[in-house]
């Protein structure tokens, strides 16, 4: 990687963190840890975590503040041990992993510091039908934020434009995508599991699509793989009862969550892997299954259609059709050649994901935005008032 002028502080505060599990969480580990072997000096500032964890072994400095009780009320309670941290650590730069609270919050340390910040946000805190877009109220203040950053993050082409809905100009909009440490997923040992099998991993919720996914697979002909999916979440139990009452649960295997080694030993022995989402910004399984070499199945919906290009590297089908994922699904079973050709898609598309390469485009927007200086960042918080 080529030098930078010098060695930047750089607050990355968000509303997750590991060891919960989920794509935005996997970001901020990835990028933390690029920017730390860049000779940076990143400070993850983040909400408890929910279970036990050693915070010690991720490789960055990391505090955690009290968490916020809702988006409602004391948003900006933080503020104080953000100031102190400002204070210690000398921010260069906030990175918001959030569109809202964390981009009102900065925005308001940015007006009273004259630190500018950047936001990603993940996406369910910016599309139309969440939470945050349904309340005016809300709508309002994370528009306003967004609005005083210096630069605003999409994932992809897909949320570019959502973020220029919500009136960011598109001068201050980069798309950075999501990445993937390939090297992680060249080796690994085979998953321990007796039959061949196709994968789907996620957050078991229904906008993840798991229960049309059961549904097209039950009506897969004899002689199918097992149907492998790895996630936790609230619709366990009904996609196991889903199961059942297809008369598929002797094949359909609901594993919980799968991090680490075994995650990556699941990817590589799968036959290929299945995105059923019903929307979906940009899925960091993507990513990862085509890291581990596998051909994608995937509805056509937001940012898959950005990560699975139809007939190069996977097979987009119609959103909400069981069918349509079915027929996708067997169309890989019963054609090796096809398999073949997506496969050899993938090992050609997947190299600029690679983390490496997304950590350098960070590095060089955090760059440019601190060189415009403080007085920038006032002016921006002004205008977006």
């Amino acid at each position: 990687m080529s030098g930078h002028p010098r060695s930047l502080s750089i607050c990355l505060f968000s509303d997750v963190s590991l060891p919960s599990l989920g794509g935005a969480q996997t970001v901020l580990d990835c990028l933390a840890k690029r920017l730390v072997e860049r000779g940076h000096r990143p400070i993850v500032v983040v909400p408890p975590a929910k279970t036990a964890c050693d915070d010690g072994r991720l490789g960055y400095p990391i505090h955690r503040h009290r968490r916020q009780l809702s988006k409602r009320m004391g948003t900006r309670l933080v503020l104080p041990r953000l100031l102190l941290l400002h204070r210690r650590h000398r921010f260069d730069l906030i990175h918001c992993h959030a569109a809202y609270p964390q981009a009102h919050v900065a925005a308001t340390l940015g007006r009273w510091c004259g630190i500018p910040f950047v936001v990603r946000p993940h996406g369910s805190d910016i599309l139309p039908d969440d939470v945050i877009r349904r309340s005016p109220w809300l709508a309002r203040r994370m528009r306003r934020a967004i609005g005083a950053a210096a630069a605003v993050i999409a994932q992809g082409d897909y949320l570019r434009g959502i973020i220029e809905d919500v009136g960011v100009p598109p001068d201050r909009i980069r798309v950075i995508n999501n990445g993937v440490d390939i090297a992680a997923f060249r080796d690994a040992a085979p998953y321990p599991h007796p039959r061949p099998y196709i994968l789907g991993l996620g957050c078991l919720v229904p906008h993840k699509g798991f229960d049309l996914l059961i549904r097209g697979y039950a009506t897969l002909p004899a002689g199918r793989p097992d149907l492998l999916i790895a996630g936790a979440g609230p619709e366990m139990a009904a996609l196991r009862a889903l199961a059942e009452q297809l008369g598929v649960a002797g094949q359909v295997t609901l594993l919980g969550p799968v991090v680490g080694e075994p995650k990556i030993s699941l990817y590589r022995s799968a036959h290929f892997f299945v995105c059923p989402s019903r929307r979906e910004p940009f899925a960091n399984v993507i990513l990862e299954a085509m890291a581990a070499g596998l051909p994608v199945v995937a509805s056509d919906v937001g940012g898959n259609r950005e990560m699975v290009r139809h007939q190069h590297t996977g097979l987009l089908c119609e959103p909400e059709s069981p069918a349509a994922l079915a027929e996708a699904m067997q169309r890989l079973l019963a054609d090796s050649g096809l398999v073949a050709r997506l496969t050899a898609g993938v090992a050609r598309s997947i190299p600029g994901f690679d983390w490496s390469a997304v950590a350098d485009r960070y590095v060089e927007l955090y760059q440019e935005v601190v060189a415009t200086g403080p007085h920038a960042a006032r002016r921006r918080w002004r205008a977006a008032a």
